[in-house]
């Protein structure tokens, strides 16, 4: 993919960086209203619908007006939808009407509580959605604080309704949505991201990976988190370049579908989290991939989980013959609480790796391991983007940390975030840190561990700071036990694994294994049970308490793909998770 250049076709389709979202696409309707915006496509991949510049924006000013009557500017909504069209409407009608949009996950009969401690916690008295998702909603979601619902099937019918006709909204700092955490507290935070976080994060990303108005994209990232808002829905938007959509469970169901997406439309930006690169791999199938062509996809993401050395080995292989190319491949890093993006790239370059001695890691430092062995192989998210300050702080001390040295990431910048939602003591611990003997520039604490690598400036991830296990003043990260884990059958996923400290400080192992392992652990459980505790002794000194076999589809994710470590942990300590072969618990 070229970057832009100064050519006429690109002075026409660029639009000043200031602008707000629905500034620019105001902007883009007025100037190529035919252009094609974005595409829908079903499970099987054929399109089922699109929408033009003008389009979209007709059906946004559609909505506003409607919105424009939910109590006073600034009223909280709440955003039930599919993926698909009509959810980008609502969103952006909100923001054009002046209401705070609250993107959630259509909850499934185990999560409706979690959306009504949402609904209660930011005061929301309405909600849109469409009609037939309105009547097919827990009757407890549409009881929930006497919700007021708007059915917006209306707004389809662009000729039959009237529209917003007002100015537009001022680019100021209000807040353009609350982005709900995915954790595994029972207390969501609301992180409040203004309309000066939005273009500011748009702009990082839009210079970063060199994308202009001819830069098709897939998107699959569900449009509840910020990735698939952000990412998926707005760049396209200030960009000007046609992305396709499809639903999440379309790559869990059919993961080669998003592959031959990216192929037919020739589409240069896509990505997702390590998983979704896993999935594909499971997938593999020659049969399947007849005409696959991946050399139009130069800015592959993978970010919001671990980024794993051996997937993206494997996904080279895999798929290198059908064209898609090393340098592809942009390991990156971000966060709600930074609106999204904090490094990846530079593109156009191939990644960048770190073998690092395990125990250093113990020590919160890292050197390059000795030849007997005892690494683990760490990928660089990239050099952070130039608007944004990162530094390696250590946790406790608030000292800051050289290069090579692992310590908890701080971030300034205008990215961050205005804090939580209603929290304001939670905020100031979280957003307001200032690092020891530097002053008063405040930054965010992300709870992530890391280093700035010496040689390259590379930002390395090491694991979360809670979730770090403690064994004879050892910080061991569970990462590292779990990687060791995973190797220890092919039939345990990458992603199936959690490794945390129980109630009494023992280290405990929650396994999810496919439906063939499953139908055969009552004969080989004890023998797989054994080399696990074996080889987690052997490589880490770590005697695990137990081992719990669950079946596929037990482990708890954020929607970004990862584990809930500390959800797993109440899980497992209120006994509610169903063991498909438990092994008896050794004394340790």
């Amino acid at each position: 993919m070229k970057p832009a250049t100064a050519s006429a076709d690109a002075c026409v389709y660029t639009i000043p960086d200031t602008l707000s979202i629905v500034e620019a696409l105001a902007v883009r309707a007025e100037r190529h209203p035919d252009r094609m915006l974005f595409r829908f496509l079903d499970a099987r991949g054929d399109e089922e619908e699109s929408v033009t510049c003008a389009e979209l924006w007709r059906r946004v000013r559609v909505l506003a007006r409607r919105f424009d009557g939910l109590g006073e500017p600034g009223e909280r909504v709440a955003l039930f939808y599919n993926a698909g069209l009509d959810f980008i409407a609502a969103y952006l009608g909100c923001l054009l009407a002046g209401r705070i949009a609250v993107p959630l996950n259509l909850p499934t009969r185990r999560r409706v509580d979690r959306c009504v401690r949402i609904l209660d916690d930011c005061g929301c008295r309405h909600a849109a959605t469409t009609g037939a998702l309105l009547a097919s909603l827990d009757d407890t979601l549409r009881g929930a604080r006497a919700i007021a619902w708007t059915d917006t099937d209306f707004a389809r019918d662009l000729a039959a309704s009237a529209a917003w006709n007002g100015p537009l909204p001022p680019s100021d700092d209000g807040i353009a949505f609350l982005q709900y955490t995915s954790g595994s507290t029972s207390h969501p935070k609301g992180v409040m991201v203004t309309n000066h976080n939005l273009t500011t994060n748009l702009r990082m990303m839009r210079q970063g990976w060199k994308l202009d108005h001819r830069s098709t994209a897939v998107c699959w990232q569900p449009h509840h988190h910020d990735m698939g808002l952000i990412l998926g829905q707005l760049l396209p938007i200030v960009t000007g370049f046609e992305t396709v959509l499809m639903a999440p469970n379309t790559l869990v169901q059919r993961p080669l579908v998003w592959l031959h997406a990216i192929s037919r439309y020739r589409a240069a930006f896509g990505g997702g989290p390590n998983f979704a690169y896993e999935l594909c791999l499971q997938r593999f199938a020659p049969e399947r991939l007849e005409g696959l062509d991946l050399s139009s996809w130069t800015v592959a993401l993978n970010g919001a989980e671990v980024v794993r050395a051996t997937t993206l080995d494997r996904f080279q292989e895999a798929y290198g013959p059908y064209g898609f190319a090393p340098e592809a491949m942009v390991p990156c890093y971000g966060l709600a609480e930074a609106t999204l993006f904090v490094s990846g790239g530079p593109v156009g370059e191939r990644h960048r790796r770190r073998e690092v001695d395990v125990a250093a890691l113990e020590t919160l430092r890292t050197v390059r391991p000795a030849p007997a062995g005892g690494a683990r192989t760490v990928v660089g998210c990239g050099r952070p983007s130039d608007e944004v300050a990162v530094a390696i702080v250590d946790p406790d001390t608030g000292v800051r940390r050289g290069p090579d040295e692992v310590g908890e990431i701080w971030i300034a910048g205008a990215t961050n975030a205005a804090g939580y939602w209603r929290l304001p003591e939670v905020t100031e611990r979280t957003f307001r840190a200032t690092i020891a003997g530097e002053g008063d520039a405040v930054h965010l604490r992300t709870g992530d561990l890391g280093f700035l690598g010496r040689d390259d400036g590379q930002l390395y991830i090491c694991g979360r700071l809670k979730d770090l296990i403690i064994v004879d003043g050892r910080n061991i990260h569970p990462e590292d036990i779990e990687h060791t884990i995973v190797e220890c059958s092919p039939a345990i996923k990458p992603s199936g694994v959690a490794v945390f400290e129980n109630d009494g400080g023992r280290v405990v192992a929650v396994v999810e294994v496919d439906r063939d392992l499953a139908r055969t652990l009552p004969t080989v459980g004890e023998a797989l049970s054994r080399a696990i505790r074996q080889a987690v002794s052997t490589e880490h000194g770590v005697a695990l308490a137990d081992v719990l076999f669950v079946g596929p589809s037990t482990m708890r994710k954020t929607t970004s793909g990862k584990i809930q470590r500390g959800l797993m942990r109440g899980l497992y300590a209120a006994g509610e998770l169903a063991p498909v072969g438990r092994a008896v618990p050794v004394a340790v």
